[in-house]
């Protein structure tokens, strides 16, 4: 049922080595002094945690059949969405800073390759786990 936030979270991992790895090719031992290239690395990495975090935990709650396991897909697929979003971005930022030129084209062709999934209604969703939460008078999960 999360087959699509799965293969978003793989994209997210490859997103992550594609910018880390350019950085310490580039960088080499100055890395610690690219301020700009370092905050978008662990941007990267901090949404790639919490949505594959999020995934593990929709998943075990599938698998173990807990009552909300329909509702975390939901939470699920949400934050997957917006954090893809937010990695396509700061991955394009970070790449910016260390190529330029038909480098730079190329490699933003296959980030963009990465980040084809099909946006989901981010408003339904967030409306779905709102209903729960208020109908319930505390959190859901």
């Amino acid at each position: 049922p999360l087959a699509d936030e799965a293969s978003a979270v793989a994209n997210m991992k490859k997103a992550c080595l594609m910018v880390v790895g350019l950085a310490m090719q580039t960088y080499r031992e100055t890395l610690a002094d690219q301020q700009e290239v370092l905050l978008h690395a662990s941007d990267l990495l901090i949404d790639t945690y919490g949505a594959e975090s999020a995934l593990l935990r929709a998943q075990a709650a599938a698998g173990s059949r807990l009552p909300t396991a329909d509702l975390q897909a939901s939470a699920t697929r949400l934050c997957v969405s917006e954090a893809a979003l937010r990695i396509e971005a700061d991955a394009r930022r970070a790449l910016a800073v260390m190529l330029d030129g038909d480098a730079l084209r190329t490699t933003i062709a296959a980030l963009r390759r990465l980040f084809r999934q099909m946006p989901v209604n981010g408003a339904e969703l967030r409306r779905r786990l709102a209903d729960e939460a208020v109908r319930r008078g505390a959190y859901p999960f």
